[in-house]
């Protein structure tokens, strides 16, 4: 008689006799090995199913850790049957307590690691001649790593999600007592699972390759092994209850050779359970469950009994409360205690149009939300009062110059500005056609806020607007016709390449400083109406002497003969300031050579003029 939820051994006729006689011989027959008899694997600590799995990630909950005991009745026995005796039920493995210690973590919102080590604490049952039997004392299973993958959806929000995961299983296990398989093992996983209100579901496979094991003629290998479960959340979730049941079956080939172990009699097997876990203080997660063995299997017991508790806080979302009751909850309420009102704020969700400084006008419309509009409102910035720091009568919004008073000559380009004078000359900017530069004491009557022009320099405004017949040539300042602007006579000076050019010589006397000669004294006059009709040039007198002499010599007669030409153009009031003196012997030579020509050429006094590109004491590029 076959008997369902137990391994019933059709042996052969010669291996019966053996097994009848407990022979040597029928350990050759059938090798004796044991495997991870156990078939229950424990959904990863914190899922709402014993069996199938219900994944949940970091937002449902962070990390669960616990211990399920599972007791499993009649895992293996053996039917002997002896010629001319009834037959005997032998029970190999007839009972097992198992401890599952798990952790499970969700670092991610897609994302759950868990690990799982089974601990056979106590079995019974008898040996088998073959040498599969029960553990004789406390024993460590196979180690279980594995990971899942949201995909799709979330499993306790929505109607439908996927997930994809993987377990290896690490042989810590010991093959003598039934608790591993000695080689790893790794089963790829698909979970598709969901929720409809208070209605859980979920339906997996996996498909587990494992080494080829051949013991009491069953064909232990590759596995297929499915998963469903269904059940209700009640008391806000934390009470579920519902049915579970998982199927495998051995994918190899039988070892008799007979054909492929696929759902074949006593290669496959099934499993049921009724199962509730309560959550207590959303933290610690008890559950208790049992079933019964559907179909005859290798490790398929006749009754199971499932107790776990484990530690499982979950996160749960803030109760929905309205504090102000204006409908909009306080988790999106920007103004939770006040009602948003008739006239809602649309920046602001849940918040009424609010008047923060009470003047009337709504912060939506107040361009000055904290500071009333006042008795004189502005009327280009509404909600605002009419500011004017400078009491010019322009509103600061408008006013340009908020700090400064327009004063009596406001500025036409820029409102509420005073017209300015930036050259100081007391012709407003707005008017002045020459605003950096001073009109000075002869105004041009031509272009409003220029000086007059002027271009030898000489003091004499060119005509039309001025007398200067010779507008390129400066006025000798002799007392002859000092007032038409030409020059009279011979040119005795000019400005020319960066200096004021001398066009005859200073003469002084012998190895003296002291200058000498008319010509010497008409030439410095030249240049002192120079620089009287060019006020803001500096120039830097300096004296040069023939190669003939010490350097030292040279050097020092020709600073003595240029401080003597500047004393002279201070005499007649060319200021100190405008003024600076330098020797340079016979260093800087104006021509080359040691003839008299050259030699009268080098001994010289030139007046450069000073600019940020030529510095005094410096020796000019002289090319004549």
């Amino acid at each position: 008689m076959i008997r369902r939820r137990r391994l019933r051994g059709a042996l052969a006729l010669g291996l019966l006799s053996a097994l009848s006689a407990y022979a040597p011989s029928a350990s050759a027959q059938s090798p004796a090995s044991g495997w991870a008899l156990n078939r229950y694997e424990p959904s990863p600590v914190g899922d709402s199913f014993f069996l199938a799995e219900h994944p949940w990630y970091r937002g449902t909950r962070l990390v669960a850790a616990g211990i399920t005991l599972d007791y499993a009745a009649d895992l293996l026995s053996l039917t002997v049957t002896r010629p001319g005796q009834a037959t005997e039920v032998r029970p190999v493995v007839s009972g097992m307590l198992t401890g599952h210690l798990g952790v499970a973590v969700a670092p991610l919102r897609w994302l759950g690691l868990h690990l799982s080590l089974p601990v056979a604490l106590s079995s019974s049952g008898e040996a088998s001649p073959v040498g599969v039997g029960p553990a004789s004392g406390v024993a460590v299973g196979d180690l279980r790593a594995g990971l899942r993958v949201r995909i799709l959806g979330d499993a306790d929000r929505d109607p439908f999600s996927l997930h994809l995961g993987a377990v290896v299983f690490i042989p810590t296990g010991s093959q003598e007592s039934n608790t591993g398989d000695g080689s790893v093992r790794f089963e790829p996983r698909l979970v598709l699972a969901g929720r409809a209100l208070v209605l859980r579901w979920s339906v997996g496979a996996a498909f587990q390759v494992r080494s080829d094991i051949t013991a009491l003629d069953l064909a232990v290998g590759n596995e297929l092994r499915l998963s469903a479960g269904i059940g209700l959340a009640l008391l806000d979730d934390r009470l579920h209850i519902g049915p579970e049941a998982y199927m495998f079956s051995s994918l190899r080939d039988l070892p008799n050779g007979t054909g492929s172990a696929a759902f074949a009699d006593r290669q496959w097997g099934a499993e049921a359970m009724l199962g509730a876990r309560y959550l207590i203080a959303d933290a610690v997660q008890v559950g208790l469950a049992g079933g019964a063995g559907l179909q005859q299997g290798y490790g398929v017991p006749s009754a199971r009994g499932i107790f776990s508790i484990a530690y499982a806080p979950i996160t749960r979302a803030p109760a929905a409360v309205d504090t102000d009751q204006d409908t909009v909850l306080d988790a999106n309420d920007e103004c939770p205690t006040v009602p948003m009102g008739d006239r809602p704020d649309p920046a602001r969700r849940g918040c009424p149009v609010a008047d923060r400084d009470s003047d009337g006008v709504l912060d939506a419309d107040d361009q000055c939300v904290d500071v009333p509009q006042g008795d004189h409102p502005d009327p280009a910035r509404r909600g605002c009062p009419f500011s004017d720091r400078d009491g010019d009568g322009v509103s600061d919004a408008d006013d340009q110059c908020a700090e400064v008073p327009q004063g009596d000559h406001p500025d036409p380009a820029r409102r509420g500005c005073p017209d300015g004078d930036r050259d100081s000359d007391g012709v407003r900017d707005s008017a002045d056609q020459c605003v950096d530069v001073p009109a000075g004491t002869h105004p041009s009557t031509v272009r409003v806020g220029c000086p007059a022009p002027d271009n030898d320099h000489d003091n004499i405004i060119d005509q039309p607007e001025g007398p200067d017949r010779c507008p390129d040539q400066p006025e000798t300042f002799n007392g002859v016709q000092d007032d038409d602007g030409c020059p009279d006579g011979a040119v005795l000076a000019e400005m020319s390449g960066g200096e004021v050019r001398i066009l005859q010589a200073v003469n002084f006397r012998t190895d003296r400083d002291e200058i000498v000669g008319a010509q010497s004294f008409q030439v410095l006059d030249s240049v002192v109406a120079i620089l009287r009709a060019s006020p803001h040039l500096r120039v830097d007198v300096q004296g040069h002497t023939d190669y003939r002499g010490s350097a030292a010599y040279n050097l020092d007669l020709s600073n003595r003969r240029a401080a003597a030409v500047r004393r002279y153009l201070m005499a007649h009031d060319i200021v100190e300031e405008r003024l600076d003196s330098h020797g340079f012997g016979n260093t800087c030579p104006a021509v080359a050579g040691t003839n008299a020509a050259a030699r009268r050429a080098n001994r010289r006094v030139q007046f450069v003029i000073i600019t940020g590109d030529t510095p005094a004491g410096r020796c000019p590029a002289v090319a004549r």
